[in-house]
């Protein structure tokens, strides 16, 4: 069974990828690929979509370390909140002059 700290960090990285997903929308949405390419580099994976356009696809994956978790209260035994894996995936749905259509973000943790 998951701690409760263990759930908010869950619910503060929920939160955390909806804000990112709206900073993107603002950076990016209307302009070109090319300003993106600019700060991110070339995407990971590139998409075909029927129709017309591209789905360019970027992918992080990192490892998070062990941490420690702090109840505020003396206590003997240490707690920590596991290590995990933290994969993030942005994608930017490109049409055919090269403008940013839309963009979808997610992140995921698992063990």
């Amino acid at each position: 069974m998951l701690s409760n700290a263990v759930w908010l960090f869950f619910v503060v990285q929920l939160l955390a990828g909806c804000s990112i997903e709206a900073k993107l929308n603002r950076d990016y949405k209307g302009k070109s690929f090319s300003e993106v390419m600019a700060v991110k580099g070339a995407p990971t994976n590139i998409e075909n979509l029927i129709g017309g356009g591209t789905l360019r696809t970027y992918q992080k994956r990192v490892m998070l370390k062990e941490t420690p978790i702090n109840t505020g209260q003396f206590q003997y035994d240490s707690f920590n909140a596991p290590k995990v894996l933290k994969s993030e995936i942005t994608q930017f749905k490109v049409n055919d002059q090269g403008i940013v259509l839309e963009i979808k973000y997610s992140c995921e943790y698992s063990k």
